[in-house]
């Protein structure tokens, strides 16, 4: 993922931009929903799970500072 990480925002919008052009070219507009509804999907369910992993590191790092406390580090 290191290459996206690496893109300026606005790099980033030409990029999704150029790839849903190349992606669309050619397809009736049902085909295309159909393609843009399970790209949203994707995303979704992206989101969900990175929002479920931030959930858990910073119950983790509540943990590891507690541990530390009551460690006496």
């Amino acid at each position: 993922m290191s290459y996206l990480d690496s893109l300026i925002p606005n790099d980033l919008a030409v990029l999704a931009t150029a790839i849903s052009i190349v992606l669309t070219e050619d397809k009736s507009a049902s085909e295309n929903n159909v393609l843009g509804n399970f790209i949203s999907s994707v995303g979704a369910s992206i989101s969900t799970i990175a929002s479920k992993q931030e959930l858990v590191e910073s119950l983790e790092d509540k943990q590891k500072k507690l541990n530390q406390l009551k460690s006496g580090s």
